[in-house]
C-alpha cells in the first residue's frame, strides 16, 4: 500500500508541476485550440513524468545516470505529447526538430540544475543540523 500511496503522490506531483508549466507557457502562447482532452491528455503525461522520478530512488545508480534516463524517458513522453495533442506538428523536420530538441534539454538542464542546487542545499542544512546536535549532545555528556 505505501508503493501505492509513494506513485500517486509522484504522479500528483508531476500533474501539479506539469499544470504549472501550462499555465506559465498559456501566458506566452496561445493555448485556445486545446480542447479538454487535449488538456487532460497534457495532466496525464506530466502525471507520468512526475511517476519516471522513482528512478532517483535507485541505489544501484548514479544520480547522473539517473538524470539522463529521467531526461530521455521524459524527453520521449514530451514528443508524444506533442504528436498527439497537435497533430501539425512536424517532428521530423529537421529545424523543429533540431529546435525542439535543443529547447528541451536547455530546459531540463535547467530544471536539474535547480533540482540539484535544492537537494545539495537541503542535504547541508540537514548535515549542519545532525552536527549541532551532536556537538550538543557532546557538551551535554560532559
Amino acid at each position: 500500500m505505501n508503493l501505492f500511496w509513494n506513485l500517486f503522490k509522484r504522479f500528483f506531483m508531476g500533474m501539479l508541476f506539469g499544470s504549472f508549466l501550462y499555465v506559465v507557457t498559456g501566458l506566452y502562447i496561445n493555448n485556445s485550440s486545446y480542447n479538454v482532452s487535449d488538456r487532460l491528455i497534457f495532466l496525464f503525461a506530466s502525471g507520468l513524468i512526475g511517476l519516471l522520478s522513482v528512478i532517483f530512488k535507485s541505489e544501484k545508480i548514479g544520480i547522473v545516470w539517473a538524470f539522463v534516463i529521467h531526461g530521455v524517458l521524459s524527453y520521449v513522453i514530451v514528443v508524444t505529447l506533442n504528436l498527439v495533442i497537435t497533430p501539425y506538428f512536424d517532428f521530423w523536420d529537421p529545424n523543429i526538430f533540431t529546435t525542439f530538441t535543443v529547447e528541451f534539454i536547455v530546459i531540463y538542464v535547467i530544471i536539474c540544475t535547480s533540482s540539484m542546487a535544492m537537494f545539495h542545499r537541503s542535504t547541508k542544512e540537514i548535515n549542519d543540523e545532525i552536527t549541532k546536535r551532536k556537538q550538543k549532545m557532546s557538551r551535554k555528556n560532559n
